[in-house]
């Protein structure tokens, strides 16, 4: 048996009898070797470098092995070995799918590129399944994620496949959002005086429009957001933010195209003589009202009243107006309001047709239910936006925690809307007929009292609400003849579908007793319209099944506490006016936003707690553990309920001239672990943000902020403390956020209790728990 220093010998020297004398061909050559063998022949490294110093029967390391091709395995001859890895064919050069460029001389890169077109036309483009490629430079190396799919892994990547589009690159073809062609004089007027831009548009003629501004149809008709609107003199405000679906403007077609201006004594002759060749005349307007500041406030939403990036090629119509754009094309941030045909055959099939139908005469009820990210909260207001068109009053019970219409989140509340809205929650809220104050998001930690709540209002809606008397000589000028005996109500439920939350629900579906449920269908339901009874009454309940709609990618990038987030930052921010309530039973909605000035830097109201304030009560996870000499610590910068109680129904109101004679005063009339108000003898006016607490001494005060207005704010003298807590954004100067990164006029870094940034080391990060994993047995 030869050695291996002796094997080694024998083969080298084979290899350099082969270099001098050519091996003839085999007799069957493939194509590819035939190429091969045309190509010239490299020179070997042993011609080109020195011999080594090393002694040839030094033993050497073994090469890495290769796993050879499929075709690099049939060209070789089986009789001929390979002499040295240093003297083997490049695998990278041999393999199929690959073109080698040589860097040798003109023709030895003729030879190469002849060869390779030559072996185009057997050697196939794809490989077979099953077979490994072999490392190039140019292709991703596969990770464990790729080696856990199994075959799937192996196949090439093809980089000029069509990939799908997820919310990222715009289409080819762009859908057309605004078919309306304007051409000024012609079918757009301006008038310069008045800050107005009028449009003369023809039947199934739609327009987009981004911004603020207000909305009014001089004659015939068109679908808004789902809604009608017919010829008034009704400015409706519109709020169309880049967050939510845009609004679409659609001219319906007229009938009589010679019908009467509702107003047209503001307009020009010229343009009322050009009206009468179009089906529709809208009026455009501009409106201020401080809101478009929310983004350089909270910088999330920045900009999200102007158009963005991806209408820098599109061509754009000027309309004239400040804060208005028009938006021909979509784009993957700016998404138009769709309103599918089973909600629009659904809301107008509950509408009334006159004042004696059964819809007005029985119990007008109409409850939304179903999961989250469904379209629960555009539908319902799509729905009060339908029953204000035939009433003149609607009301509407917030049963969400979360996701709030006309409030911030963690209040259930019952509001009478007199006006359609058209924008998303941020836009209009509200000071509400009544309120109760849960103090979290979720009703995970205060069941009981979340079902008393809302049992409380409904209580209310049908003793105060339901059948009043509405003041008639206020209506008598207008012509109005929308229904005025009966003020339907329209609930909203929480998207919360299993476990406590699917008992929530049922607790809240009876005490609500609705007419008509609308429910969105799940997965693996398919509800449909069908009668049933309802748990406490005769009346059949009619339940209809509703196509659930899924947002795009470009408005779920906004999540849901970023939603929040600008919610509350829209209520502090918001001015109520006083007196701005026509009835006694509206809610009032600003009509400003204050942006100038941060929350630092607002004025507070300075309240003596001693005097003014009669309980503090803490709520939520935790708050029984606040000891009464933390309290000032803990309501420092915190968002707290201003509650209104009747009277005799406080605790320790018979303690209160005693505390107030006691020479040692306590911190607040604070007792630990106390309970919050019942919902049946309490009443939450709004929310206020505690900015500072002024520690105990000769005269006690707290400074707080609250939009609410004056002459509401004498009958809070309860502060309910929950989980909510104002954004980061609202503490925050937008200021000097841009030059020199302070913060309420300190550098960031000397800023309490305040991390800028990412969490740094194992852990810094913040843990999010999964609540919702159950067996399938527990489903």
């Amino acid at each position: 048996m030869l050695s291996a220093v002796a094997a080694r010998k024998a083969r080298l020297a084979q290899t350099q009898t082969q270099a001098e004398t050519p091996a003839p061909p085999p007799a069957s050559v493939s194509p590819r070797t035939e190429a091969k063998a045309r190509t010239p022949a490299r020179p070997s490294l042993s011609a080109q470098k020195p011999s080594s110093k090393r002694k040839p029967s030094a033993p050497t390391d073994n090469p890495p092995k290769r796993k050879k091709t499929q075709g690099a395995r049939n060209a070789a001859p089986p009789h001929v070995h390979s002499a040295r890895y240093f003297a083997e064919d490049d695998a990278f050069r041999a393999q199929n799918d690959l073109i080698a460029v040589d860097d040798s001389d003109s023709g030895g890169s003729a030879a190469s590129s002849s060869a390779v077109s030559d072996a185009d036309d057997v050697v196939p483009t794809a490989r077979a399944p099953g077979g490994k490629r072999t490392w190039s430079p140019s292709a991703p190396f596969a990770d464990s994620s790729d080696e856990e799919d199994g075959e799937d892994g192996d196949e090439p990547i093809v980089l000029d496949r069509s990939l799908p589009i997820t919310g990222g690159p715009i289409p080819d073809h762009p859908r057309v959002l605004s078919t309306f062609q304007p051409v000024r004089d012609q079918n757009v007027f301006h008038l310069s005086t008045l800050k107005r831009t009028v449009l003369l548009l023809k039947a199934s003629d739609t327009v987009t429009l981004l911004g603020t501004y207000t909305l009014t149809i001089l004659r015939g008709s068109v679908t808004f957001a789902g809604v009608s609107l017919t010829a008034s003199t009704t400015a409706h405000p519109v709020f169309a933010p880049r967050s939510s679906p845009v609004p679409v403007i659609q001219c319906l077609s007229s009938k009589d195209s010679a019908a009467a201006f509702s107003s047209s004594k503001d307009l020009p002759r010229h343009i009322t003589e050009a009206a009468s060749k179009f089906d529709a005349v809208v009026v455009l307007q501009e409106l201020h009202t401080g809101i478009e500041g929310l983004g350089r406030i909270c910088r999330t939403f920045d900009g999200l009243f102007a158009p963005s990036r991806w209408h820098r090629n599109q061509v754009r119509y000027d309309l004239c107006l400040d804060n208005v754009y028009f938006i021909p094309l979509q784009t993957p941030d700016t998404l138009p309001l769709v309103v599918p045909k089973t909600w629009t055959a659904f809301t107008d099939a509950v509408l009334p047709l006159s004042d004696d139908d059964d819809a007005v005469t029985k119990r007008p009820i109409y409850l939304v239910k179903g999961p989250k990210n469904a379209g629960k909260s555009t539908f319902a207001r799509l729905l009060l936006n339908k029953l204000l068109s035939r009433y003149r009053r609607v009301t509407y019970l917030e049963c969400d925690l979360g996701q709030s219409e006309f409030t911030p989140g963690g209040m259930v509340s019952l509001n009478v809307v007199e006006q359609p809205i058209f924008g998303p929650p941020f836009s209009h809220p509200s000071i509400p007929f009544a309120a109760h104050f849960v103090g979290a998001p979720s009703p995970r930690t205060s069941p009981s009292h979340y079902l008393d709540a809302i049992h409380a209002l409904m209580q209310q809606y049908e003793l105060d609400v339901q059948n009043a008397t509405l003041d008639e000589d206020a209506f008598d000028d207008d012509g109005d003849d929308r229904i005025t005996s009966t003020i339907p109500l329209v609930v909203n439920t929480m998207g919360w579908t299993k476990g406590l939350g699917a008992d929530l629900a049922r607790k809240v579906e009876e005490i609500v007793d609705p007419s008509d449920i609308f429910a969105f269908e799940t997965s693996g339901e398919s509800l449909h319209a069908a009668s049933i009874p309802g748990p406490t009454s005769t009346n059949p309940r009619r339940i209809r099944s509703v196509e659930a709609v899924t947002l795009d990618n470009a408005t779920s990038r906004y999540t849901a506490a970023d939603h929040r987030n600008i919610s509350m930052l829209s209520y502090f921010h918001a001015i109520f006016l006083q007196n701005a309530v026509h009835s006694p039973y509206g809610s009032p909605r600003p009509t400003t936003w204050n942006t100038i000035l941060p929350l630092c830097a607002q004025q507070p109201y300075e309240v003596d707690w001693q005097t003014t304030i009669d309980k503090l009560i803490l709520t939520g996870a935790g708050s029984e553990d606040v000891v009464p000499s933390e309290v000032e610590r803990a309501l420092n910068c915190a968002i707290v309920a201003l509650v209104s109680c009747d009277p005799g129904t406080l605790d320790n109101e018979g303690n209160l001239e005693e505390d107030a004679s006691n020479s040692t005063r306590k911190p607040f009339h604070y007792e630990q672990g106390a309970l919050p108000p019942h919902p049946s003898t309490s009443r939450c006016i709004g929310l206020g943000l505690v900015r500072a607490v002024s520690p105990s001494s000769a005269k006690p005060a707290i400074h707080l902020l609250t939009p609410v207005p004056p002459t509401l704010l004498s009958a809070a003298r309860v502060l309910v403390m929950g989980e909510l807590q104002l954004p980061i954004w609202g503490m925050l100067d937008f200021r000097t956020l841009d030059g020199s990164g302070e913060i309420s006029g300190h550098e960031r870094g000397r800023v309490p209790f305040l991390r800028w940034g990412k969490g740094e080391g194992a852990g810094g990060e913040r843990r999010r728990v999964r609540r919702n994993l159950m067996r399938k047995g527990q489903m």
